[in-house]
């Protein structure tokens, strides 16, 4: 029941960033991929934080253009360190879990942009160091904002494993 739910999510999610994007809200700066790769990777699971990044990734790479791989590989890292980070530190505060997602945001533009001029290829909102901070701030705040209620609806979806992983949390760092 559990993996279904995952995978209902995961499509969910490809199939309204790709609404959004044709809506052209938020000009493009939300990653949804990214805030459930986040969510995923905070549930202290190194291996679910990985396939779901990488499941989002790939699937928004091949709905949306580009290189295909690169989001991918960009998902896959944060979703695996967000989820090594959660199982060492206390990731249960909600601050914490904004926080989370806002340095995520961050390294995945980071690394995405970085990826594409590896691969010698040109992206429109990373021009020049300007622009580029400029565009990396926005989606920082976006991703963030975004987080709040996504975060609040798939924690309900999956309120079994949010009850068991805070009991979890509190063995380990405050018994």
């Amino acid at each position: 029941m559990q993996t279904f739910r995952i995978v209902l999510t995961i499509g969910a999610t490809i199939l309204l960033q790709a609404l959004l994007s044709q809506l052209d809200l938020f000009h493009g700066y939300v990653d949804l991929a990214l805030v459930v790769t986040a969510y995923y990777g905070l549930q202290r699971a190194p291996i679910l934080g990985m396939f779901a990044g990488a499941a989002l990734g790939i699937g928004w790479d091949s709905v949306a253009g580009g290189i295909l791989g690169v989001g991918g590989f960009s998902k896959t890292l944060i979703g695996y360190l967000i989820a090594v980070a959660s199982i060492r530190l206390s990731l249960e505060n909600p601050l914490a879990r904004l926080a989370t997602v806002a340095l995520a945001s961050a390294a995945n533009t980071v690394l995405f942009v970085g990826l594409y001029e590896v691969l010698e290829q040109s992206l429109p909102h990373a021009g020049s160091w300007q622009e580029f901070g400029r565009t990396l701030g926005w989606k920082v705040v976006a991703d963030t904002v975004a987080a709040i209620p996504i975060f609040l609806i798939l924690d309900r979806v999956f309120s079994e494993q949010t009850a068991a992983r805070r009991m979890a949390i509190k063995r380990r760092f405050y018994e």
